[in-house]
């Protein structure tokens, strides 16, 4: 019975020394939170160790303590003499609980310790880590990184940044870009069926339509009554728009791709143009002004389609009694002049004295088939102005335009400088 309660005392002498041993660490630790202490013992194997804290004066450890990243100080071999409370955010666990322990107990591979210290020696000093956490979820990655403190030092500093968001905006981005590349390559599959549905259209369509002109043209008018001899007109004047429209779509649908550029020189371009529309510039008396255009880097085949569709636009809606003048001129914008910076385009006009529009119809002229004027007033499918807003697409480019009823249009054309 006695020696029963010898042993209790000894048990309860010990818990009281373990007691005050404990109390003395944490108020190390927290002399050392608030720059009281300048070094610290601590004894390995029974052989004391003094790691100075001499460097760290109290407004350096104030602003590690509110860093928002992991902050710690180790000894060579992982004993972790100091962290930060955003370390112990970051691993769910009290700072007290972590000093004293070695750090790389807190890595999800504890063997790539060594190989952080064996790398430091040639001066690599960054990796990506993967901790373990008491939280959900049980791992983190982060980027950590070491410096040698050493010689004012007998330690090692690291900074532990959290990689959990940019990992998760990396995630979503690839997720995204994977998207993407699925709905680019339905795109690209869904515009090769319709081109190839277009020629195919086109081929099939225009065939029967070239016969039945072919022997529309045979019939003998001799034998037909004058009621009869106008609705084959009307059939000849259907099949020969039907033909042109169906042109004017394998026309549109050729413009879906990018083309190679080179150098254009747009007055050759439109000298050739003026030649290909000879015959409705005499016609009209048509006057074409060309005032220094440049040479810029585009697709010629698309230049000369773009400049044939505006100036026979400008030809077709000039006014009755007024001989039509297109002007083509490069725009010099004043503020780049202003500020002498480079400019970002090349502006391209085309003016016109023509019978021009309401402003209401200025949003509508750039869509497909859309027309403001009755088949027996003007000629076309109205497909030429969408051909002209893909071609400029085609360049990275931008078309608009300003007009007013019976003065005229203006149509500007912008290029981006390479």
């Amino acid at each position: 019975m006695i020696t029963n309660e010898k042993n209790i005392d000894s048990l309860l002498a010990e818990i009281e020394s373990l007691k005050n041993k404990l109390d003395e660490s944490n108020s190390i630790i927290e002399a050392i939170r608030e720059g009281g202490v300048d070094a610290l013992v601590v004894n390995n194997n029974g052989v004391p160790q003094l790691y100075s804290l001499e460097t760290a004066d109290y407004t350096y450890r104030l602003l590690v303590e509110k860093f928002r990243q992991g902050a710690l100080s180790i000894t060579k071999n992982g004993l972790i003499l100091y962290c930060n409370d955003y370390f112990a955010q970051l691993v769910n666990t009290p700072s007290e609980q972590i000093i004293g322990n070695y750090i790389q107990e807190y890595f999800d591979n504890t063997s790539q310790f060594s190989t952080l210290i064996e790398a430091l020696k040639y001066g690599i000093g960054t990796h990506e880590i993967l901790f373990k956490t008491n939280s959900s979820p049980t791992t983190f990655s982060a980027y950590i990184s070491l410096t040698d403190l050493e010689p004012s030092v007998e330690a090692i500093g690291i900074v532990v940044i959290d990689l959990t968001e940019k990992k998760k905006h990396e995630e979503a981005l690839i997720k995204h870009q994977q998207e993407l590349e699925v709905k680019i390559k339905e795109l690209n599959r869904i515009n090769s069926n319709l081109e190839e549905f277009i020629h195919v259209i086109s081929h099939d369509l225009k065939e029967p339509l070239r016969k039945i002109v072919m022997h529309n043209s045979k019939i003998d008018g001799s034998y037909l009554t004058a009621i009869d001899a106008k609705s084959m007109d009307v059939i000849k004047l259907s099949v020969l728009r039907l033909n042109s429209l169906v042109d004017d779509l394998v026309k549109y649908s050729s413009h879906t791709a990018q083309e190679a550029h080179t150098e254009v020189d747009l007055t050759a371009i439109i000298s050739e143009v003026t030649e290909d529309l000879e015959v409705i510039i005499n016609d009209k008396n048509a006057i074409i002004k060309i005032e220094n255009l440049p040479v810029i880097k585009a697709s010629g085949v698309q230049m000369r389609q773009l400049f044939a569709n505006l100036i026979s636009n400008a030809i077709k809606y000039s006014k009755a009694d007024t001989p039509p003048v297109i002007q083509i001129y490069q725009v010099d914008d004043l503020e780049d002049k202003i500020s002498n910076q480079n400019p970002k385009f090349v502006r391209i006009q085309i003016k016109d004295n023509g019978i021009g529009m309401e402003s209401a119809h200025l949003l509508k002229i750039f869509t497909i088939f859309q027309r403001l004027h009755a088949r027996n007033e003007y000629s076309g499918n109205g497909i030429g102005l969408a051909i002209c807003k893909k071609i400029m697409e085609n360049h990275s480019g931008n078309i608009t335009v300003e007009s007013k009823l019976n003065e005229g249009t203006t149509f500007t054309i912008y290029f981006p400088v390479s």
